[in-house]
C-alpha cells in the first residue's frame, strides 16, 4: 500500500510504567523483517509465518489458479493457501479450506500483501528484474534489478490505535436521517475487501477501488452512533476529501510500499513507479535477474 513516512516519538511519556507495552508505528525494510508482520496482531506472540517450498506440484496448482481467471486478491489469497506452512505459530496446513480463508480475510491487508510479496523473496531470491519506461523520452528501460531487501514497508507494533478520526474538509449533510458529518472514524481493512474487488471486471478502476476501500475503513461517524448510509456520504464527498482520505486510511494501514526509485539509463531523468505485482512480472521468467 502507498504510504508516507509515519512520524513517531522513541521516548516514552513520564507516567509510562517501564514495562508497558507502548505504541510503535515505524518505517522498516524487508530485509530487517524478514519473514515477520508487520502489523502486530494483538494477543500472538509469535507474529512470524513460514513457507514451504515451491515444487512442480505447486507450479502446477499456481498454474491452475492463473487459468481460472479469478481476481488478484483470490489469486493472492489461493497462493498464500498453497504456500503457507506456518502461520503466528500455528501449523497452517492442519486447518480445513474454509479455516484457511477466514484466517486470511481475517488479517490486515498489509499483512497479506507483506506475505506474498516475501514470498518471492523466499523462493526466488531478494533481486527482481524490471521493466519501465521513461517518462521524460519513452526510452524502454531493461533489466533494472531491485532489490527486495530495499523496500520499504511502515509497521505497527505494540499497542497501536485500531481506529482513528479524520476531519472533513467539506462536511457532508445526510439526507437520510438529516445528518451532518464532519467526522469518521478510520479503521484497518482486512485482506476481505481485495477478495470482494472484481478487478477482472470491464467497470473496475481507481475510483471502484477507492469507494470499496472507503466503505471497509470507515467504522462509524464520530458524535453518531446509530445508523449511516454509506452509499449517500460516499457519493456525497468531495475531491479534496476523497483524496485526503483516502490517503489518511493509506497511512493508518501502514505495510510496504510497492515501488522503485528508477533512473533513466538514456537522458538520466530520475522517477518513482510502482511495482507490478502480478504474477508474471513478480515469479515469472522475465523476473529473474539476467546475471
Amino acid at each position: 500500500m502507498e504510504t508516507e513516512v509515519h512520524k513517531q516519538s522513541e521516548q516514552s511519556s513520564p507516567s509510562q510504567e517501564p514495562n508497558e507495552k507502548k505504541e510503535t508505528t515505524k518505517k522498516s525494510t524487508m530485509g530487517e523483517l524478514l519473514n515477520s508482520l508487520p502489523i502486530e496482531i494483538k494477543g500472538k506472540k509469535n507474529q512470524t509465518f513460514t513457507f514451504k517450498d515451491w515444487g512442480m506440484r505447486e507450479e502446477k496448482l499456481v498454474a491452475k489458479l492463473r487459468d481460472s481467471k479469478t481476481n488478484m486478491g483470490k489469486f493472492i489469497s489461493g497462493v498464500l493457501r498453497l504456500m503457507l506452512k506456518e502461520l503466528c505459530g500455528e501449523d497452517f496446513t492442519s486447518k480445513t479450506e474454509g479455516e484457511q480463508k477466514l484466517a486470511l480475510n481475517q488479517m490486515a491487508l498489509a499483512n497479506v500483501m507483506y506475505m506474498y510479496l516475501f514470498l518471492r523473496h523466499d523462493q526466488l531470491g531478494e533481486e527482481i528484474n524490471l521493466t519501465f519506461g521513461c517518462p521524460s523520452c519513452d526510452h524502454k528501460i531493461k533489466n533494472y534489478t531491485a532489490n527486495l531487501n530495499d523496500l520499504d514497508v511502515y509497521c505497527k507494533f505494540g499497542d497501536w490505535e485500531e481506529t482513528i478520526n479524520y476531519k472533513l474538509k467539506k462536511p457532508v449533510n445526510l439526507t437520510k436521517g438529516d445528518i451532518l458529518v464532519e467526522t469518521v472514524k478510520l479503521g484497518i481493512c482486512n485482506w476481505d475487501v481485495m477478495e470482494k474487488a472484481d478487478t477482472t471486471g470491464k467497470d473496475f478502476n481507481e475510483a471502484v477501488m477507492k469507494e470499496r476501500t472507503f466503505r471497509d475503513a470507515i467504522k462509524g461517524v464520530e458524535g453518531h452512533d446509530g445508523y449511516i448510509d454509506m452509499g449517500e456520504f460516499i457519493e456525497k464527498l468531495k475531491k479534496i476529501d476523497i483524496e485526503f482520505l483516502n490517503r489518511k486510511i493509506s497511512e493508518h494501514n501502514a505495510g510496504p510500499e510497492v515501488q522503485a526509485e528508477v533512473s533513466c539509463d538514456k537522458c538520466g531523468f530520475e522517477f518513482i513507479r510502482h511495482l507490478d505485482w502480478s504474477y508474471d512480472s513478480f515469479f515469472g521468467l522475465t523476473s529473474l535477474p539476467q546475471n
